[in-house]
């Protein structure tokens, strides 16, 4: 009986125990947790789906994305060359508006407008080494060469030029360089000098000169400084192929001029530090006893043009009224046309540039001065001279024209061959009747290639 008693008791605690234990358990049915669960997943799902509303899915459907095909691939070809073509001559800014897409014109325009312009280091040769596709755009593989004109080659430069579509065809998007190989350092030109071959020069007798140490085949300016610190008008010539330049002023040029110590300038036309000037007695013409000689050489000289205003004959008396040459004014700054252009027969020539002055005296004028050649031999040579008028361009610098009309320019075509036309602005004074003595130094010199009449 009292063992049956202790077994209940025992059962008893273990049913309550039991009891206890689950009315402290957390009831499996009810999902109390669960209502917040799909309102966390449905605020993170909003902004995994903005990205599908982005520029970025639109941007797949621009022209870009059309395939890229052998026809446009032969096309690039054609379109990079002509593209450094244009910059080998010079048509930079052409090639800068025309054949480059928008973004292009952002990222290329210190390479183009700037290494590459002349007469910085410009393109003087070039060659096309392939193209492929490259995903939406195309890569053309090139190598071109960079010149500092008269002074030598500056080296080869390795490049991908990648082409990109905008609107209907594919335009240059990006230049992207490879390796540079250096040219040799080129031979710096030498100094040269300048010498008297007539014996005993006299006052209205002809006396000729010799310059040598120029590069063969460059213009030289040459012009003769009298006692009085006048000028006559320069004359302009090509040196030979040894790099000499020979010229002779007639008597009659000479005639009337003042006696005593005279100087011969000469320099080359596009480098003004290469120069050369020597100091020479010029006898009374009736003291005159000595004949001018013959150079001493038999090599032809080259064609010399001289002033396109001849000097009038000086008076018998030292010439007063005549003032020095002046340098207050520095050099017209050319802006156009490019450093090479082409121009056609019954064509005229437009030059802008940037003016010296606000206003210029009322006997001072700009002047264009244009010498046509052919194979180094000159064949005519004019100047038109002028205030200059308002500027076509838009220039964020001040900025004049002068203009060499139609029948002017002319004179300057050639027949059956291609002339080369050198041309440079400079302030001149007037000093007489059709008689201009330069106050500025000269422009940089600038090529229009003149096309033979039909």
């Amino acid at each position: 009986m009292r063992n049956g008693r202790k077994l209940f008791v025992l059962g008893l605690l273990a049913t309550m125990l039991v009891l206890a234990v689950a009315c402290n358990r957390q009831p499996e049915g009810e999902p109390s947790p669960v209502p917040a669960t799909p309102t966390s997943v449905e605020a993170t799902t909003e902004p995994v789906e903005t990205p599908a509303d982005t520029p970025t899915v639109a941007a797949s459907d621009t022209p870009t994305s059309l395939p890229v095909t052998e026809t446009d691939v032969d096309a690039a070809l054609v379109l990079v060359r002509d593209f450094l073509g244009k910059l080998s001559t010079g048509e930079y800014r052409e090639a800068y508006g025309t054949q480059l897409t928008t973004a292009g014109k952002e990222r290329l325009s210190e390479l183009i407008l700037g290494r590459l312009a002349l007469s910085n280091p410009h393109i003087s040769y070039f060659e096309l080494l392939g193209a492929e596709p490259l995903e939406d755009r195309i890569s053309v593989e090139v190598l071109w060469r960079e010149t500092y004109d008269g002074q030598g080659d500056v080296g080869d430069q390795q490049a991908q030029v990648l082409l990109a579509r905008q609107d209907d065809g594919f335009l240059v998007d990006d230049i992207e360089l490879g390796e540079f190989e250096p040219a040799a350092t080129p031979i710096p030109p030498s100094l040269p000098r300048a010498e008297v071959l007539t014996d005993a020069p006299a006052v209205g007798q002809a006396i000729s000169f010799r310059a040598s140490g120029f590069q063969g085949g460059e213009t030289i300016l040459a012009w003769l400084e009298l006692p009085d610190g006048s000028s006559l008008d320069p004359v302009f010539g090509i040196s030979d192929a040894d790099g000499s330049f020979e010229t002779t002023y007639d008597g009659p040029v000479m005639a009337g001029l003042e006696a005593g110590n005279w100087i011969w300038w000469v320099q080359a036309l596009r480098d003004s530090s290469r120069n050369a000037g020597i100091t020479f007695a010029v006898a009374e013409g009736a003291t005159a006893t000595v004949a001018p000689t013959e150079p001493p050489t038999a090599t032809p000289r080259p064609v010399v043009v001289q002033p396109t205003q001849p000097p009038a004959a000086a008076p018998t008396s030292p010439p007063t009224d005549t003032p020095a040459p002046s340098t207050a004014y520095g050099a017209p700054i050319l802006l156009w046309p490019e450093l090479e252009t082409t121009r056609n027969f019954k064509s005229a020539l437009i030059v802008e540039f940037q003016p010296v002055a606000e206003e210029l005296a009322a006997d001072e004028f700009y002047q264009l001065n244009l010498t046509a050649s052919v194979q180094g031999g000159i064949y005519n040579s004019g100047s038109i001279v002028g205030k200059g008028s308002a500027c076509t361009g838009q220039y964020e610098v001040p900025c004049r024209q002068l203009i060499a009309d139609q029948q002017f320019m002319n004179l300057f075509y050639p027949d059956g061959v291609q002339g080369r036309g050198e041309w440079f602005v400079q302030v001149v004074k007037e000093t007489g009747p059709g008689q201009y003595t330069p106050v500025s130094p000269p422009s940089e010199v600038r090529v229009v290639k003149l096309n033979p009449r039909p």
